[in-house]
């Protein structure tokens, strides 16, 4: 496995049950069932899985021998107990807004491709804490980089929860981002945006 970092971020210790094994609050070592059903229509041609929000590697499981993997989350390096092989995996510890604003393609340059063509880009409720404006920007970022396969399993819109402030809504007022996605629900509050080159 291969890891980099940017720069040390903080985040709420409620997060920790992402990146470490917590018998109370785990997060568990089995993929989202979406991906599961979408990964036979994922186009031959993608080589890369780029997971935002990748915590412990458990939505790396069905890609693990097939693809490279990339992850991006907070943890600091070597802290993670990942679920997921690790012989194709690659690490950054950056955030989504640094990624999008093309930090780490300039500050790891030689190691992060930035032309997206062949890659399918996830997250599964990471987009939902970064703010509308930056998620039209993210979703801008990746189109511009030729990203032709996106999967965002996040909290709708519409989502009236106990998580109700964290949604994912770049600016749906947008007809363009509104109608690049299926939207399709799997399991519990999440709904699938669906982007698959066909």
């Amino acid at each position: 496995m291969k890891e980099f970092s940017y720069k040390n971020y903080s985040y709420q210790p409620f997060f920790e049950h992402y990146f470490k094994h917590n018998p109370e609050n785990p997060i568990g070592n089995v993929p989202e069932p979406i991906l599961i059903d979408l990964k036979s229509k994922i186009p031959s041609y993608v080589d890369t899985i780029i997971n935002l929000g990748c915590s412990n590697g458990r939505d790396f499981i069905p890609f693990q021998d097939d693809y490279n993997c990339i992850g991006f989350d907070l943890a600091p390096l070597g802290y993670i107990d990942w679920v997921c092989k690790t012989k194709n995996l690659t690490y950054y510890q950056c955030s989504i807004e640094d990624y999008m604003n093309n930090v780490i393609t300039t500050h790891l340059q030689v190691h992060m491709r930035k032309d997206l063509s062949t890659s399918l880009v996830y997250t599964q409720g990471a987009l939902c804490y970064v703010s509308p404006n930056n998620q039209e920007k993210f979703i801008s970022h990746l189109l511009d980089n030729n990203c032709k396969n996106m999967i965002f399993h996040e909290y709708p819109p519409e989502y009236t929860g106990i998580h109700s402030n964290f949604t994912f809504q770049p600016c749906w007022h947008h007809q363009k981002y509104l109608d690049l996605f299926e939207r399709k629900k799997y399991k519990g509050e999440c709904v699938g945006f669906i982007h698959l080159d066909r």
